[in-house]
């Protein structure tokens, strides 16, 4: 088949997921609404239809396919969107080497894409939608032969990818403990059913065997690892002559793990005896140290990066500048107060896009951005702003709520260096709680908790539940207790999501300080959407 036949695949597969949006967000683990999985895939596969709509009825070029990837990357939001849009990224590339879709280019491709899924994800997390990914092309690659057609081998993917969906509970304990299925890997099912229905319209296959087990969110989050590394320091390019009795020791693989921990933008090519390294690194002299020990330097280059850029910048542009990412008017006046250059909004079932984060820190305008999330369902977005946005170095303090940004930014000196007010913000979180008051949209057993739909809940830091009653004021009241040892905080910040919760709150005050003995109470308006209160403990 033509290469333009990739076109109807891909358009095929965003419609499947748009299809589903709503059956992949309802997938939730907890009963509160949050619902952003089927939307951040949706988001994502728009920047492919927009991109194929400026490309019209022409041929694909190799140039298409990274417009392509750089468009799903762009439009991508929340670790869901972000992920798939990795995905895309091989899978995509892999076609500007090709000249036809057949099963062999397309098993090429799916590989590609499985790696490149994986390699975004610092600690990857099976039973989620990499294993489904990597199962899916395992499946159909195991009947690969010289006549197997396109579609064979897609349905192949299908029914590798739907087995291995049924499979994730049993390799994640947090499903199987719901009985419930990953939402994320349920969105790559949608996404190559469509992908096959586009080649065989009579194909289909019946969601609802899923649906009936997936009315509870398996998308578990992943843990990111590491803080990164933004793309300035030493540009450091080396040659070594390996010696001869380290050649059989030199695991490339391995060596490119250890890579993390010293920079970014790694290209590492061994040919024989050779291996030349190009990295970018603040510990030019622990890269140097760390290769030394396979062999001998044949060429070594290290320049300054920082300075370079540095000296290129307006002589107007701030040296830093915070952005924040805030659900809520509240939120929003508090973080301007407090210093924040700009706000992004979103954050629970309205995850910003890359673009809107990079259109954020752009506005910023500053020599070094520091960037707070403010969602675990962001953090992972945040990071791939350090891919796009070469004007500024960006800084992550991976705060996971609203919350937690106010506390990181209630203790920093905003004359400080960018580097102490980070280590500030850091230091703010550490040993910090996060509560949610929230009504339930599902009835169920959570931690051992029954919940009705329509109670109110208590959430501790994000994933678990403690309480639940009929009353939003005992609910609050039931939660405190829960909280690790309530009474030695010094800090208790309850932010309303609007008046009305605002004045019970001013209301519980006493009852709250008796719960809370040795902390001081605070009580603002945040306006965040779909949690009563986000309670911050510090």
């Amino acid at each position: 088949m033509e290469l333009s036949i990739l076109k109807k695949m891909l358009i095929g597969g965003a419609k499947k997921i748009l299809d589903n949006k709503q059956t992949l967000n309802d997938m939730n683990v907890f009963p509160i609404p949050d619902g952003d999985t089927g939307t951040n895939m949706d988001k994502t596969m728009s920047g492919i239809i927009k991109t194929l709509m400026d490309i019209g009825d022409r041929d694909l070029t190799p140039k298409d396919f990274d417009d392509l990837y750089t468009s799903a990357l762009m439009s991508s939001q929340g670790n869901s969107g972000v992920i798939l849009s990795q995905w895309l990224k091989g899978f995509l590339k892999a076609f500007k080497d090709f000249d036809e879709v057949n099963a062999g280019t397309l098993d090429a491709a799916f590989i590609e894409g499985t790696g490149s899924a994986y390699n975004s994800v610092a600690e990857p997390v099976e039973g989620t939608f990499l294993t489904v990914c990597r199962e899916a092309q395992e499946n159909a690659e195991d009947s690969l032969d010289e006549d197997t057609t396109t579609e064979e081998f897609m349905k192949a993917i299908v029914e590798g990818a739907a087995e291995s969906l049924k499979n994730t509970p049993e390799l994640l304990p947090v499903l199987k403990e719901y009985d419930v299925l990953d939402s994320g890997a349920m969105g790559f099912l949608c996404l190559v059913t469509g992908m096959m229905e586009a080649l065989d319209d009579t194909f289909s296959v019946d969601f609802s065997e899923f649906e009936s087990v997936a009315n509870v969110k398996g998308n578990v989050p992943v843990s990111m690892g590491g803080e990164g590394l933004a793309e300035f320091g030493y540009c450091t390019e080396m040659i070594i002559q390996l010696n001869d009795d380290k050649i059989d020791d030199f695991n490339e693989e391995l060596v490119r793990s250890d890579m993390r921990d010293f920079g970014n933008s790694l290209v590492l090519v061994k040919d024989n005896n050779q291996v030349k390294i190009h990295i970018h690194t603040l510990k030019p002299e622990s890269v140097m140290a760390y290769y030394h020990r396979y062999g001998e330097f044949v060429k070594l280059k290290i320049e300054n990066m920082t300075i370079q850029h540095h000296e290129s910048f307006l002589e107007n542009m701030k040296d830093v500048a915070i952005v924040a990412v805030a659900d809520g008017d509240g939120f929003e006046n508090l973080f301007k107060e407090m210093g924040v250059a700009r706000v992004a909004r979103g954050g629970q079932s309205d995850n910003l896009s890359l673009q809107d984060l990079t259109d954020a820190c752009k506005a910023a305008s500053a020599k070094h951005i520091i960037l707070l999330p403010n969602n675990k369902n962001i953090i992972m977005t945040a990071e791939k702003v350090r891919e796009v946005n070469k004007d500024s170095v960006i800084h992550i303090v991976p705060t996971k709520s609203m919350a937690e940004g106010y506390l990181a930014l209630s203790l920093i000196d905003s004359s400080a260096s960018c580097e102490e007010i980070e280590k500030t913000m850091n230091k703010a979180l550490q040993g910090v709680h996060t509560g949610l008051i929230a009504k339930a949209d599902k009835t169920g057993v959570y931690n051992g908790v029954s919940v009705m739909s329509g109670d109110y809940i208590g959430v501790l830091d994000d994933d678990i539940i403690t309480c639940a009653d009929k009353d939003l004021k005992e609910c609050v009241l039931k939660f405190l207790p829960t909280v690790p040892e309530v009474d030695s905080y010094e800090s208790v910040m309850v932010f309303s999501g609007n008046d009305e919760d605002k004045d019970l709150a001013d209301s519980m005050m006493s009852s709250i300080s008796g719960l809370c003995s040795s902390a001081e109470i605070f009580s603002c308006l945040g306006g965040q959407n779909i949690y009563n209160y986000v309670i911050a403990f510090s």
